[in-house]
C-alpha cells in the first residue's frame, strides 16, 4: 500500500491514508505530503474521490463502510497495481508462495543496469529505493500476491512462477485450487516457471519458458558450489552462458536468481549485464538481515513465515542456531502445525513468540503457545515460549551465549520486537 501512495504522490495525487498505528513506513509517506490518520475512521475518507484497500482490511472496517455507504469509488490494492502497469508497455509480475521480494528486486535490478529505467513495486525494500521506484521507460515489475486470487488482477506481458505451496489455507481449499489460480495467472502471458516444482509443473502451458536445476529446463543451474553463498554455471537453450557468484546466501536464491536469468534474458538483456547486476545484489531488507549482536550471538532477521522458508533458513546454517519465531495467522499455524513442528525441530534451540494476528480473531488452535507445546511434547528439550518483548528478552539472555547466530523468524513484527530487543539488551 504504501509503495502505491508514494507512485501516486510522485504522479501528482493527493494521497492520505490510515493505519492501526504509526511505523517507519507512515512517517515516510508523512515527510512526502501524505496525510497519515492514526486509526480508522469514517471521517479519514469523507473528502476522498478514490478509496484504495488491502485485503488485510476486513469488510466492516468504517472507512470503508462509509465509502461504500456514500458510492465513492473503490478499488482494492491489486486492481490500482494493475491500473497502474496497464500504464506501461512492457510489465513483469513475479508470483509463487516463496521469494517473490527477492526475485523481483533482482529482475529490477538487473533491468536498472540495462537502462531500461524500469518502474518497481516491491512487498520489501531495497536500499536505493525502498519499495517502489517510478521510472521513465515502458517496463514496470511488481511482485504478484496469491492471496485472495489478487494477482488475477494483473496481466503481464511476462509472468514468473517460483513456486506453488501450501500457504494461503484461508483462501485456497486445497492444492487444485490454487494450481488453477496460478494457471489462470500464466495463461495470457510468457510464463517463467520453475521445472522443479512439483504444482508448478502443472501450470505449463505453450508459451512457458522453465527454469530449474534438477529437472529438464530452458535455463538450467550446473556445478552449483556447496558455499554459503552459492555460485553456479548457466546454461540456456542447451548453450553455456556463463558463470553467477551471488553475494546472497542460501541454495534457494539459486532458484530465484534463475527466475529472473530466465526473465531477462526473455527481455533479451545481454548475459554480461545480467551476471554484473547479479553479483552484485546484496538483498533487501529483511531477508537474512544481519541486525546486530546480542550477547555474543550474531542476530538475522528473515520473514520466513511458512515451514518451506523455515527449512531453508536452517539448511543454510552453517554454525549453532538458536531461532525466534514468530507464527502469522491462526489459521496457517493450526493448519500447517505439523509441518512447523517438523520444520522448527531441526533448530538447535527455538524460541516461539506469540502468533501475529494480521487479519485474524484468536485461536487456540493456531496459537504460538499450542506450537511451542507441540514441539516440547515430540521431546524437543530446548524450547521455549515467549508472550511479550520483555519475556522474550529474558529467554535471549539465558539462552544468547550457547549459540554462534539468532534467527528472528516471521512476517509479523518480531523484526520490530527483535530490534528492540537488541537495543535495549544491557
Amino acid at each position: 500500500m504504501s509503495g502505491l501512495a508514494k507512485y501516486c504522490m510522485t504522479k501528482g495525487f493527493s494521497v492520505s491514508g490510515s493505519d492501526k498505528a504509526a511505523s517507519n513506513e507512515t512517517k515516510k509517506l508523512a515527510a512526502l505530503g501524505a496525510k497519515v490518520f492514526k486509526g480508522h475512521k469514517a471521517e479519514n475518507v469523507k473528502n476522498a474521490e478514490l478509496v484504495v484497500y488491502s485485503s488485510a482490511v476486513s469488510d466492516d472496517n468504517p472507512e470503508l463502510v462509509f465509502a461504500k455507504k456514500h458510492g465513492l469509488p473503490i478499488l482494492k490494492r491489486s486492481e490500482l497495481l494493475g491500473e497502474i502497469l496497464s500504464l506501461h508497455g512492457r510489465t513483469v509480475a513475479v508470483s509463487g508462495s516463496h521469494g517473490k521480494s527477492t526475485t523481483t528486486a533482482m529482475i529490477a535490478e538487473i533491468l536498472i543496469a540495462a537502462n531500461f529505467d524500469p518502474t518497481v513495486f516491491l512487498g520489501g525494500e531495497r536500499k536505493a529505493f525502498g519499495n517502489c521506484r517510478v521510472g521513465g521507460g515502458d517496463y514496470a515489475v511488481a511482485e504478484a500476491c496469491e492471496y485472495k486470487r489478487n494477482f488475477l488482477d494483473i496481466r503481464p506481458e511476462v509472468a514468473v512462477i517460483l513456486n506453488i505451496d501450501n500457504d494461503h489455507v484461508d483462501t485456497y481449499k486445497n492444492m487444485d485450487e490454487a494450481v488453477n489460480a496460478f494457471s489462470l495467472f500464466a495463461k495470457n502471458s510468457l510464463s517463467v516457471i520453475n521445472a522443479d516444482d512439483k504444482y508448478a509443473r502443472k501450470v505449463f502451458n505453450s508459451s512457458t519458458v522453465t527454469f530449474g536445476v534438477k529437472n529438464l529446463a530452458v535455463y538450467k543451474a550446473k556445478y552449483i558450489s556447496e558455499s554459503e553463498c552459492r555460485s553456479f554455471t548457466v546454461y540456456a537453450y542447451g548453450k553455456r552462458l556463463g558463470r553467477i557468484s551471488l553475494k546472497v546466501a542460501g541454495a534457494h536464491n539459486v532458484y530465484n536468481a534463475l527466475a529472473a536469468v530466465a526473465c531477462t534474458s526473455e527481455l533479451k538483456v545481454p548475459f554480461q549485464v545480467i551476471k554484473s547486476a547479479l553479483e552484485a545484489f546484496d538483498g533487501i531488507r529483511r531477508r537474512n538481515e544481519f541486525l546486530g549482536e546480542f550477547c555474543g550471538a550474531k542476530c538475522f532477521a528473515d520473514y520466513a513465515h511458512h515451514p518451506t522458508e523455515i527449512r531453508a533458513m536452517l539448511e543454510n546454517a552453517r554454525d549453532k542456531v538458536l531461532v525466534v519465531f514468530q507464527p502469522h495467522t491462526y489459521s496457517r499455524t493450526a493448519a500447517l502445525m505439523s509441518d512447523f513442528v517438523a520444520a522448527l525441530f531441526s533448530a538447535e534451540g527455538v524460541i516461539i513468540y506469540k502468533t501475529y494476528p494480521a487479519r485474524e480473531k484468536f485461536s487456540a488452535a493456531g496459537d504460538g503457545k499450542k506450537l511451542f507445546e507441540n514441539i516440547k511434547e515430540r521431546g524437543k528439550e530446548n524450547v521455549a515460549y515467549a508472550n511479550s518483548c520483555v519475556s522474550l528478552k529474558k529467554e535471549l539472555k539465558n539462552r544468547a551465549a550457547f549459540f554462534d547466530r539468532i534467527l528472528f523468524l516471521g512476517a509479523g513484527d518480531i523484526y520490530e520486537i527483535a530490534k528492540r530487543c537488541l537495543k535495549t539488551q544491557s
